[in-house]
């Protein structure tokens, strides 16, 4: 049997802001699409349609958000990759 986790993440309006300008000002294209692909989950959209509109698979989008849990831990916060 396969124990499934689901990573519960919570986004302040603060923090989408911050996403929000992320996704297009911070100067890695790779962080950009990472910030997209968390701020259109902070909007509450289902993750097939996040995967399509950020340009990912689902698993590379699973990862952002597993790597962000990973990292940040809870509560959430930005500037997971900044450092």
């Amino acid at each position: 049997m396969i124990a499934l986790m689901t990573i519960q993440l919570e986004f302040t309006p603060d923090i989408q802001a911050a996403l929000n300008q992320e996704r297009y000002d911070y100067p890695d294209p790779i962080v950009q699409r990472r910030m997209e692909t968390l701020w259109l989950k902070s909007h509450d959209l289902p993750h097939v349609q996040i995967a399509e509109l950020a340009g990912v698979s689902e698993n590379t989008m699973r990862d952002y958000f597993r790597a962000l849990w990973d990292f940040a831990g809870y509560p959430l916060y930005v500037g997971v990759w900044h450092t």
